[in-house]
């Protein structure tokens, strides 16, 4: 038990990733659901009867007659901005969103903005840049531990908007504001068309380049190999690198000498082991939580508690890494010219794969989404 208050928690999207922060949340001592905003009558019912709570067929009916300290937003990134912004403005204490954050910097900057200029914590993301050890990791970076970090080596496409690879890039650079970028990318640079989007692809493909920050570390990004996803985090004193840029892992080497004795020994305990991520279940049959998930929970609640900064993964660090992706596309636009930050054209658009902008039953099919909702339902259960 704890004598800090719990704070109530309304999930905007009740569907398979809405169902399983609810896991999270219900299960968090800090936090209790109480409410749900769902357009899918399927969904909203079933989470409804799930969590013994209210269901409202949109955001801005549960924000208007529930009394939320946090929301939850976990939908198409389409329709994330306007959660955001809504839920900022009905008085939340503090927001969890799921990603990509947004397609334009112009929303992520009204984002980012409703929740700042409030002093609403806002945290975005279920993603490993916000585990404890990655944590760790930048502060062993920021602080000397590999000696000081020169060079990030990327391995990813960089798929979903910059949200992995390159969020870990600039927190791994202490997160420095970018000088320039130049960029590549694997498909056409200048296609971007929501209405048939490269025929469910993103148009762009893969993005890889150069990325000056502006305390001297260079990332290079590549999506042509190795096989594997992966950084490196170069030191004058040693590494710091992993082989999945979506899980733990970590290993750190280093050397106090590096001239007259550069070979690098692996400094064991630091991290935690790679280990594969099943979707286990719980003795109750549900879904379990990650420790990133809980993670962010509690950490979104103490940030309410203290007013202290999140140290977990935030709107504005999935905004600048959204500006980076940018960055390069238009760096290919421009065969590879250097594009300097902050980009003044906010309203640009740049879409991540269709079935995260897009509610994915529309995309793939109420059949599809049906047998995807078995991973997020208890054995038994029925959906629909």
């Amino acid at each position: 038990m704890t004598d800090k208050p719990v704070y109530r928690v309304g999930l905007i999207g009740g569907g398979r990733q809405g169902t399983h922060h609810a896991r999270g949340y219900q299960l968090h001592p800090r936090t209790e659901v109480v409410a749900v905003a769902d357009t899918d009558s399927e969904n909203r019912e079933l989470f409804m009867e799930r969590f013994g709570v209210p269901g409202y067929a949109t955001y801005t009916e549960m924000l208007a007659n529930e009394d939320i300290d946090i929301s939850a937003p976990n939908l198409p990134v389409k329709a994330n901005p306007g959660a955001v912004i809504a839920s900022a403005e009905s008085g939340v204490k503090g927001v969890f969103s799921e990603k990509p954050l947004a397609g334009s910097l112009a929303d992520a900057d009204l984002m980012v903005e409703a929740c700042a200029s409030r002093g609403i914590p806002f945290a975005a993301g279920l993603v490993v840049s916000s585990h404890p050890d990655y944590v760790r990791a930048y502060k062993i970076a920021a602080e000397g531990g590999i000696g000081q970090v020169i060079r990030i080596n990327l391995y990813e496409d960089n798929k979903q908007v910059g949200t992995h690879g390159l969020n870990l890039a600039r927190k791994f650079a202490n997160k420095a504001d970018v000088d320039f970028v130049t960029g590549f990318v694997s498909n056409d640079p200048h296609g971007e068309y929501e209405e048939d989007y490269g025929q469910g692809e993103r148009w762009y493909g893969g993005l890889g380049g150069h990325i000056r920050f502006t305390n001297g570390v260079e990332c290079f990004s590549s999506y042509t190999g190795p096989d594997y996803l992966g950084l490196e985090v170069v030191g004058t004193h040693g590494v710091i690198r992993n082989i999945h840029n979506t899980g733990v892992g970590l290993r750190m080497f280093r050397t106090d000498n590096p001239k007259d004795n550069p070979e690098l020994l692996e400094v064991e305990g630091t991290f935690l082991p790679a280990t594969p991520s099943p979707r286990e279940r719980d003795e109750e049959g549900w879904r379990k939580p990650s420790q990133v998930m809980m993670a962010t929970i509690t950490a979104v609640a103490e940030a309410i508690d203290t007013g202290d900064p999140l140290e977990v993964t935030t709107g504005d660090d999935l905004r600048h890494s959204l500006e980076i992706a940018i960055a390069i596309r238009e760096s290919a636009r421009q065969d590879g010219k250097a594009v300097r930050l902050p980009i003044q054209d906010r309203g640009i658009m740049m879409y991540p794969e269709v079935w995260r902008w897009h509610y994915k039953k529309e995309v793939y099919g109420e059949e599809w989404y049906r047998e995807q909702m078995t991973e997020h339902v208890k054995p038994g259960e029925k959906y629909g």
